[in-house]
Formats: C-alpha cells, structure tokens, sequence
C-alpha cells in the first residue's frame, strides 16, 4: 500500500510542479511582451513573444531527437545482445531438432560419429583454405586505400 501511496503522491506533486512551471512560463512571455510593447511596438512585442515560443519548440524538438536516438542505440544493444547469446535460429527450431533425432534413430550413432567427424574435417580444411585468401584480401586493402587518398 505504501508504494502506491507514493505513487499517487509523486503523480500529484509532479502534476501542480508541471502546472506551476507552464504558469510561470506564460507569465514570462506575457511580462516579456509587455515590456517589449511598451519600448518598441506591438508588432515587436509579437514577434519576441513568438520568437520565444520558437526558441522553447526546437528546444524540445532536439530533446526529442536526442532521446530517440538513445532509445534506438539501447534497443539495437539489447537485440546484438540477445541474438548473440542466443541459439541459432535453425537449432532452437523443434522440427530440425526432430528431423536430427529421427535421422541419428535411422541411421545409428555408431555410423553417425565418423560422419561427424569427417564433417568437421571437411570444415576446417575449408576454413583453412579460405583464410590465406582472407588474410591477403586484408593485406592488400590498406594499401589500396592510402594509393586512393
């Protein structure tokens, strides 16, 4: 009971603060065009009173950009995160998982286990020829784009 006590009490307080705030802020502009009406004109006075509430709306606006921007960098960190630390799609999905087991029953763990094996073989001699290339491909860029600049 005590949390929403609080609750209702920040609500409250938070709403006759905000209230308080835009009253006061009016006040301003209505003192600010006075003043400016009575030294110059009432067109000037217009247009400062204007040219203040301009100023207040690009203000927000930029607030407004700049805390979308955060909250899209936070949501892009958090969904590398978890697609990071999570299975592949392909090993959480039942049917493959179902597909994999019906296929070790048929054919046997005994005959599966050289199958794996040459498998990973064939996948590191792979990688194994592909990375000399790799490596060349990363030795030759830099020197590429310092002949371009």
């Amino acid at each position: 009971m005590g949390k929403i006590d609080a609750a209702i009490r920040t609500v409250v307080y938070g709403s006759i603060a905000a209230a308080a705030g835009v009253a006061a802020f009016f006040f301003l502009v209505i003192a600010a065009f006075l003043w400016t009406q009575q030294h110059y004109d009432t067109i000037v006075a217009s247009g400062v009173a204007a040219g203040l509430f301009l100023l207040v709306a690009l203000v927000a606006l930029m607030v407004l950009a700049i805390s979308r921007r955060r909250a899209m960098r936070a949501a892009k960190a958090e969904e590398e995160a978890a697609s990071a630390s999570s299975l592949p799609a392909w090993l959480a999905d039942p049917a493959t998982l179902l597909m994999a087991l019906q296929i070790v029953r048929s054919v046997g763990l005994g005959r599966l286990v050289p199958l794996a094996l040459a498998a990973i073989t064939a996948f590191g001699a792979a990688n194994l020829v592909k990375s000399p290339a790799r490596a060349n491909k990363r030795r030759t860029e830099p020197s590429e784009s310092k002949r371009a600049a």
